[in-house]
């Protein structure tokens, strides 16, 4: 209990900021405590959704859930943690207001076909107190999952859409989510208060360890402006692409982390807007490998190929997509590498007893990005072939070996790879940041370091 009251010291001091009631029996756990909203902020933003169906998907320890109850005509709270929940209801309890609510333990994500409301309350976890260390918090942090995704299944079930963001998230992009709607939606920025309610009304961006707030209004000639710049950009440059606005946006909004010249010429196909490896990370694994001649097994649109010919003595990239290797090649022109890779329309697989090479670099295809919804990310998930059977005709062309694969995936069975193989190898596994966001893993194999 002494370990928790340390860390929770900061938040208690501020707890009838929290809850007015907090004395007359109001309970959370410790999460509840930094990330629940406070009273003040939510009384606001239950008044835009006076006498309307709420549904409260993230509810947590009830903060928000209570206020919707007291102005509301009904509220569905929805949290996936049950402790939470039973937090919840006794805490809607406490302001005598908990037969107004429909609690549901569950996954808004999987529940999200079946809801029906008027107005939509989205305050997903921000990641933790640690949110306010980014200079710029970018939505694709929040949790459980990014929040294009969240907006989007949100607008399955309504376009009136209230949500709860750091104050330092990239007001850009929440721009992009309106006008990327469809009907777009219009934006207002005032600081504090977020409503999205057939039209984005107001941000709310407050710091929910200090509880400070800053005020700031765009003039409409400023937002239209801003918004005719940035709505004609990225539209010509989707279309570009090919078209798909809706399933592309949520990574062209990242073009840059992608490839630094995306604006000189690089082009992508869809799936090579969300299978790419950012090039920061890139660019790591390429220091690894430098001198050396390395085969590029699943290259896709080049972006690790590119980093690789940048420091390596030759390169290999290889693709079965045809397409996909006339991308890279353009992206390599692009960079002024591509004199030095070799590029090879075939199937890996089928190749691999003919190439000769230092190191082999495997980044199959994870499965496309639902591969974020499984807990423990297997290695027979891996196309086009299980990650097993991939080593093996890695390991017949040399023992050095980089995987990059997704950040959930089972760490036992990637050690597995190392020690059932002969000789075993060693294995150093690398963590893979963008942002301050944890992405994906990189295993480096080696009978010595690579």
């Amino acid at each position: 209990m002494v370990r928790i009251l340390a860390k929770i010291s900061r938040y208690w001091i501020q707890r009838y900021d929290l809850f007015s009631k907090y004395d007359e029996g109001i309970e959370m756990d410790e999460e509840g405590w930094y990330s629940v909203t406070p009273e003040e902020i939510a009384i606001k933003q239950a008044e835009r959704c006076r006498g309307k169906v709420m549904i409260d998907c993230f509810s947590g320890v009830g903060g928000n859930t209570i206020q919707f109850a007291k102005v509301c005509s009904s509220v569905i709270a929805i949290d996936i943690d049950p402790m939470k929940i039973a937090f919840a209801m006794n805490n809607a309890k406490v302001y005598g207001v908990a037969n107004r609510i429909d609690f549901v333990t569950g996954d808004f994500m999987q529940l999200a076909p079946s809801l029906k409301g008027d107005v939509l309350f989205l305050s997903p976890p921000w990641g933790g107190p640690t949110y306010s260390k980014v200079e710029s918090y970018k939505l694709d942090m929040l949790l459980p999952r990014d929040g294009y995704s969240l907006f989007q299944t949100a607008l399955s079930i309504t376009p009136n859409i209230t949500m709860f963001l750091p104050k330092n998230v990239d007001l850009a992009q929440l721009e992009e989510l309106a006008w990327l709607s469809s009907p777009p939606l219009t934006l207002e920025e005032i600081i504090p208060r977020i409503s999205i309610s057939g039209r984005i009304e107001g941000i709310e961006r407050v710091d929910s360890l200090t509880h400070e707030s800053h005020n700031m209004t765009m003039t409409r000639s400023m937002k239209l402006k801003k918004r005719s710049r940035l709505k004609k950009e990225v539209k010509s440059s989707i279309e570009k692409e090919n078209g798909s606005s809706h399933k592309i946006t949520k990574y062209w909004i990242q073009r840059y982390d992608l490839f630094s010249r995306y604006d000189q010429g690089i082009e992508l196909d869809e799936e090579g807007w969300y299978s790419v490896t950012p090039e920061e990370i890139a660019i790591k694994q390429a220091q690894r490998c430098r001198g050396k001649v390395v085969i590029d097994c699943f290259s896709g649109v080049g972006g690790n190929t590119i980093q690789f010919a940048k420091v390596c003595s030759s390169v290999v990239a290889i693709d079965i997509d045809p397409v996909k290797v006339e991308l890279a090649m353009n992206n390599a022109m692009v960079y002024g590498v591509a004199n030095r890779v070799d590029f090879v329309i075939g199937d890996f697989i089928q190749l691999a007893p003919s190439l000769k090479g230092d190191v082999v670099f495997l980044s199959p295809p994870w499965g496309g990005p639902m591969y974020r919804d499984v807990q423990s990310y297997k290695l027979d998930m891996l196309q086009p072939t299980d990650g097993y059977s991939l080593f093996q005709i890695a390991q017949s062309i040399t023992p050095n070996i980089i995987m990059f694969l997704p950040r959930n995936v089972d760490l036992a069975q990637v050690e597995e790879l190392a020690w059932l193989s002969s000789p075993p190898l060693t294995l150093e596994i690398e963590e893979n940041f963008v942002g301050g966001r944890m992405k994906a893993i990189t295993a480096y194999f080696s009978c010595n370091a690579v």
